[in-house]
Order: C-alpha cells, then sequence, then structure tokens
C-alpha cells in the first residue's frame, strides 16, 4: 500500500504542473504618438548678379525658399522689409561705402504682387504643409531703374516668417 501513495503522489504532482503551464492571462499593450502641428523654414539667397542701378532689372530674378510642415498644417509666410529698409522700402547696403539700392520682393513673376509680412495683402496664404517634402515657395526680385550708386557689393537680410 505505501509504494501505491508514492505513484499517486508524483502523478498529483506532474498533473499540477502540467496545468499551471496551460493557464494564460492577456491584457493590451497601448501604443501611443502625439503629431503636432510645426513647421521650419530653409534660408535662400536672391542673386541680381552685376547690374546697373541705372537701369535697373526685371522681375524675373528669384529664389526659392522650402518650408517644411507637418502634413495638412495650413501657413502662410510673411517677408520683412529686411534690415537697411527705410519708410518700408527695401533697400541693399553697400559694403564699403555706406550706399544703398533699393529693390523690392514679389509673390509673382510680373512683379505686381508685393511680398510683405502684412496679414491681409501681402502675405502669401493658403498654402498646406506636405509632411517630410517640402513646399518650394518663390521669390521674385526686382531693382527699379534710375538709381545711382558707387560700385560695390551691395546687400540685405530679409526676415521669413511662417505663420501656422
Amino acid at each position: 500500500m505505501h509504494k501505491w501513495l508514492c505513484a499517486v503522489a508524483v502523478s498529483g504532482t506532474l498533473i499540477g504542473a502540467t496545468q499551471a503551464h496551460a493557464a494564460t492571462a492577456t491584457g493590451v499593450l497601448t501604443v501611443q504618438a502625439t503629431v503636432v502641428a510645426t513647421c521650419a523654414v530653409g534660408s535662400g539667397n536672391l542673386v541680381f548678379g552685376t547690374i546697373d542701378p541705372a537701369v535697373g532689372t526685371a522681375a524675373s530674378v528669384s529664389a526659392n525658399v522650402n518650408v517644411t510642415c507637418t502634413q495638412g498644417t495650413p501657413f502662410s509666410v510673411g517677408l520683412g522689409d529686411g534690415t537697411n529698409a527705410s519708410g518700408g522700402q527695401r533697400r541693399m547696403r553697400g559694403t564699403s561705402q555706406s550706399q544703398y539700392i533699393s529693390y523690392e520682393l514679389f509673390r509673382d513673376n510680373a512683379g505686381t504682387q508685393r511680398f510683405g509680412d502684412s496679414v491681409t495683402t501681402q502675405r502669401l496664404l493658403g498654402q498646406t504643409g506636405l509632411g517630410a517634402v517640402a513646399n518650394s515657395v518663390a521669390v521674385y526680385g526686382m531693382i527699379s531703374a534710375g538709381q545711382s550708386a558707387p560700385a560695390d557689393i551691395y546687400s540685405d537680410t530679409v526676415p521669413i516668417t511662417i505663420y501656422y
């Protein structure tokens, strides 16, 4: 009789161990991310090249500014008047003679839509972010004819503001 009890005890242990591994419990892992609306703007260079300020240039001189915004984010682009502006007139300053050449920036190649930072009329409105692909925003420049300026290298720095 004693041998039989040992066999039952061993069988009970094996059965109990098998049942403990056969049981399961379930749950869920929630994975979450928040995408925020954001924009970034690259810098660009609009180069008029060698010019005669008495003759001026056409508005066909252009540059592209790249704006990258979260996909679907509406944004607008504003351009300031520049560091050398006087009375709302954009001006490039000579590096050695402190002389100025007036110029203007436009949203269109015809030179009829000033590219500024006024919310009502001059910003480039109605843009939508493409996500990882940058929106290319064209900026057209023109130097008005009839200016006098000594030989020098003229430049200006124009702030770009993205509103989103």
